[in-house]
């Protein structure tokens, strides 16, 4: 992940949002309100097009703070699904379910991108049964924000996590996903959960779990810290 790609695409953690109203006359004339411009224009090797791309980069250059969509104000920050690539220690504590035994859960994930909105990784990590490896395949649907991840998990099931990507003003995203049902022993098995990207150097994964169709419960929080420093 290049720091440009990072940093600008969660800008507002560090600019107020504020009304039209909350800016100085010298304020809007010397910077005028940031709009995505038409057109829709591929960049080779980059899932953003070169739009979206200029309106980043106009947010990230802006001097005022920014001004909310409710004031007819800056357009918001797009996401950008390179966000994950690069290697990530992952730690948490996962409940006991049909999937795994229940305790701590830790790993380290390596992101690779192989399209402009495809991406691959290796997940290695260690929970109370032992060791186990997950191959991911990610692909991301720019036009209508749509995020797909398949994992093939080396202790015999595959999840397919799906669902959309909404973000605010300030560079917030979540991915908002659900998976097929997955049958393991006596057990069909759902997954649902949120993917919550508020920070360049970390994300979370909230994850509930449903089992023979019963109600939702909580299975755990993981934490995902970037290993490696942002690429330039």
């Amino acid at each position: 992940m290049r720091a440009d790609r990072i940093t600008i695409a969660f800008v507002a953690l560090t600019i107020v949002v504020a009304p039209i109203a909350g800016q100085t006359p010298e304020q809007i004339k010397a910077e005028p309100i940031v709009k995505l411009k038409p057109g829709d224009t591929r960049v080779p090797g980059r899932c953003l097009s070169k739009e979206q791309l200029d309106l980043i980069a106009d947010l990230n250059a802006l001097h005022r703070p920014t001004v909310g969509l409710e004031e007819n104000g800056d357009d918001p920050v797009p996401f950008d699904p390179r966000y994950f690539v690069g290697s990530w220690r992952i730690e948490g504590v996962l409940a006991d379910s049909a999937l795994s035994a229940g305790g701590e859960f830790t790993g380290t994930e390596t992101v690779r991108e192989i399209d402009s909105c495809a991406y691959e990784s290796t997940l290695q990590g260690k929970a109370a049964d032992g060791a186990f490896t997950i191959k991911t395949l990610t692909a991301y649907d720019r036009p209508n924000q749509y995020l797909v991840r398949l994992e093939d998990d080396s202790r015999g099931y595959r999840l397919l996590k799906m669902g959309h990507v909404g973000g605010d003003a300030g560079g917030y995203f979540a991915h908002t996903w659900e998976t097929q049902p997955v049958v393991r022993g006596r057990s069909t098995i759902r997954l649902k959960g949120r993917t919550l990207m508020w920070s360049p150097e970390t994300f979370r994964v909230q994850t509930q779990i449903s089992e023979n169709g019963g109600p939702f419960t909580n299975l755990g929080t993981l934490s995902w810290q970037r290993a490696t420093p942002s690429k330039p």
